[in-house]
């Protein structure tokens, strides 16, 4: 799970690089399954663009291999110009603790949340919705010290939990937010690659 700002200047750039590289690279190597990006439906209070970087893998330990670390030790030159353009970047390998139904959709409405937090999964779980997965973060996984993390202006801020609801439409998800989730945040899709498109 990724959420990272980028200024509206740098969105083609970034779009450019994160659909014909870097989705690529990262879902080809082992155990990796989908990459997926999302953009937030408005702009954030700093007139940023967000997107939701949304990686399905088989396990965490997936994060952990020699393959994807040799990756994140020497990245490409359209990498080298993109992660410095990277701000308020919230990056954490994931645990799924519950899930109903499967697949992505054309909406994703998430909410980051502490721990303790009790996130409205059940409500969620309804005809118009295609997913929701309930996640919990593994702070260590994933997060050795390589050139990629330099390239980035700040450190990855992390999450400890996050609930993440997959919609048929916009619409569907804006419903969703206003009755159970008003604090959460609606993303539309833009592209997704799986292993089988490689």
């Amino acid at each position: 799970m990724i959420w990272v700002d980028i200024d509206p200047q740098d969105d083609a750039a970034f779009n450019h690089w994160h659909s014909r590289e870097h989705m690529q690279e990262r879902v080809s190597c082992p155990g990796w399954l989908r990459g997926s990006r999302f953009k937030r439906i408005d702009p954030t209070p700093e007139q940023r663009s967000r997107y939701l970087l949304f990686y399905d893998a088989e396990g965490t330990a997936t994060f952990e291999s020699e393959i994807y670390y040799a990756r994140l030790r020497n990245p490409s030159e359209m990498s080298r110009a993109i992660f410095p353009k990277f701000r308020d970047t919230w990056r954490t390998v994931c645990a799924v603790e519950q899930r109903w139904g499967d697949g992505i959709g054309v909406a994703a409405l998430t909410l980051r949340m502490k721990a303790q937090n009790t996130a409205p999964f059940d409500k969620l779980a309804a005809l118009e919705t295609v997913r929701v997965d309930l996640l919990v973060g593994s702070a260590a996984v994933g997060q050795a010290h390589t050139a990629e993390k330099e390239l980035r202006p700040a450190p990855d801020r992390q999450i400890e939990r996050a609930l993440v609801a997959f919609f048929w439409s916009v619409e569907a998800a804006q419903a969703a937010r206003q009755r159970h989730a008003p604090t959460a945040e609606i993303f539309t899709l833009q592209h997704t690659v799986s292993k089988d498109d490689l």
